[in-house]
């Protein structure tokens, strides 16, 4: 005679497909966790407006950004770079120049100073550290700011005279403030 009751599942145990399934989506669940992580906590090099317009470059540390203007006085463009070392850490490396002038470095404390011989101009290298470089763009000084190939024009972007915060956060903490 025949054994007449049939299998279920708790008796007869997890089949092997069910269990390779769970393994794959397993995987998936921790590959997506990873993505998460390194996405929410991937730096943002962010200008923040006063009025509340912002532009978000993705960047990593060691990336360098480069803030152009032409200076009021000697009307010649100055170039000044930053690094980024993490959030709230930029070190400006250096600033070029053409000319002496009222507001321009020029001190040997105000860090190492040279002459570029391929073009005149003048380098002071320098180790400052910044958390926020604020500026208050000018139509006249033309001011932009360089990072990962990509220009952005401050005045027409956000408007002349309006305070522009130029910081470095993890993406999270732009999603989350206000």
């Amino acid at each position: 005679m025949c054994n007449s009751t049939g299998r279920t599942p708790l008796a007869g145990g997890v089949r092997p497909s069910l269990k390779k399934a769970a393994a794959a989506i397993c995987v998936l669940l921790i590959l997506a966790a990873g993505f998460l992580f390194y996405y929410f906590n991937a730096l943002l090099l962010v200008l923040l407006s006063e009025k509340g317009d912002a532009v978000t470059i993705p960047v990593s540390p060691g990336d360098t950004w480069v803030y152009h203007y032409t200076h009021s006085v000697q009307l010649t463009p100055c170039y000044e770079y930053f690094r980024i070392n993490g959030p709230d850490d930029m070190t400006m490396t250096h600033t070029v120049y053409e000319s002496y002038g009222v507001g321009l470095p020029y001190s040997p404390s105000e860090g190492s100073f040279a002459t570029r011989k391929e073009d005149g101009k003048f380098d002071l290298t320098m180790d400052r550290p910044y958390r926020t470089v604020s500026f208050r763009p000018a139509v006249q000084a033309d001011p932009d700011i360089s990072c990962r190939g990509k220009t952005y024009k401050l005045c027409k972007k956000f408007g002349q005279g309006v305070r522009v915060d130029v910081k470095v956060m993890k993406r999270y903490k732009y999603w989350l403030m206000d």
